[in-house]
């Protein structure tokens, strides 16, 4: 079992110690979850940040895709249209 201590800040912030965070494996960007029982104990639970790789292909494609470059051009014309910085030569 292992145990360690923290303190409350004055903006009522924790901060787990290293030892926990690493028996739990909670890394940055992943969220704590705490729930208080009916029983007045404190439930802490770890939610695991999805990484960008792991999302890969959960989207059903409409259309093929046209590859890096070009979806890089799509969207840097589609960014300047609605900035302004944008002039269509037709």
């Amino acid at each position: 079992m292992i145990s360690d201590r923290t303190q409350i800040t004055g903006r009522g912030q924790i901060q787990l110690p290293a030892k926990i965070r690493r028996a739990m494996g909670a890394e940055i960007g992943d969220e704590i979850l705490l729930r208080q029982k009916e029983n007045g104990e404190i439930v802490v639970e770890l939610l695991k940040r999805k990484k960008l790789c792991e999302l890969a292909g959960i989207l059903h494609a409409k259309r093929p895709f046209a590859g890096v470059d070009d979806e890089e051009e799509q969207t840097r014309t589609r960014v300047a249209e609605k900035t302004g910085k944008y002039e269509r030569t037709e």
